[in-house]
C-alpha cells in the first residue's frame, strides 16, 4: 500500500514537472510575441509621428503656394487693369520702371567721396506691390506686407516655419 502512494505520488510529481516546464516554455513564447508586438507598435508610431509631419510640410507648402497664386492673380489683374487704362500692351512701361517698383536706390558717400548706390528690398516679397512691414520670426526677415503676412506660414527668404510676425513701423 505504502508503495502504491509512493509510486503514485512521484508519477503525480514528474506529471506536474513536466506541465510546469510546458507552461513554462508557452509563457516565454508568449512573452516574446508580446516583445516583438511591442517593438512593431513603436516602429509605427515613429513612422505616423514621421508621415504626420511629411503632411505637416506639405499642407504649409500648399497653403503658401495657394498664397502666392492668389498674389499673382491679383497683380495680372492689376497689369491687365493698367494696361487697359493706358491703352498699352504688355504690363510695364520698361524694365526699369520694373525694377524701380521692387527696390530702392540710396546713395552712400564713402572715403572717396564716390556716390555709391547700395540697393535694398523694400517690396514685399510675396505680392512685390506693397512695401514691407511685418518681420517674420523666428528667422527675422522683413519681407512681407500686411495683406500677404495672414496667408503665409513659411519665410519667402528662408523657408523657414513661421511661428510669430510682428508689425514694424518705419518712418
Amino acid at each position: 500500500m505504502k508503495g502504491v502512494r509512493e509510486l503514485k505520488q512521484r508519477h503525480t510529481y514528474s506529471f506536474l514537472n513536466a506541465t510546469e516546464r510546458g507552461i513554462g516554455r508557452k509563457l516565454h513564447e508568449k512573452e516574446l510575441e508580446i516583445e516583438n508586438i511591442n517593438n512593431k507598435n513603436k516602429e509605427l508610431v515613429d513612422r505616423i509621428k514621421q508621415a504626420s509631419m511629411e503632411i505637416q510640410s506639405w499642407h504649409y507648402r500648399v497653403k503658401y503656394n495657394e498664397s502666392v497664386i492668389n498674389v499673382l492673380k491679383n497683380n495680372l489683374k492689376q497689369a491687365m487693369a493698367q494696361g487697359a487704362m493706358h491703352g498699352k500692351e504688355g504690363c510695364g512701361d520698361s524694365e526699369v520702371d520694373d525694377a524701380a517698383s521692387h527696390t530702392n536706390v540710396n546713395h552712400i558717400v564713402d572715403g572717396s567721396r564716390n556716390l555709391t548706390p547700395t540697393m535694398k528690398q523694400t517690396s514685399c516679397r510675396a505680392c512685390k506691390v506693397h512695401e514691407v512691414s511685418v518681420l517674420l520670426l523666428p528667422c527675422r526677415h522683413l519681407c512681407l506686407c500686411k495683406d500677404c503676412e495672414g496667408f503665409i506660414e513659411i519665410c519667402p527668404i528662408c523657408k523657414a516655419m513661421k511661428t510669430v510676425s510682428v508689425q514694424v513701423y518705419m518712418c
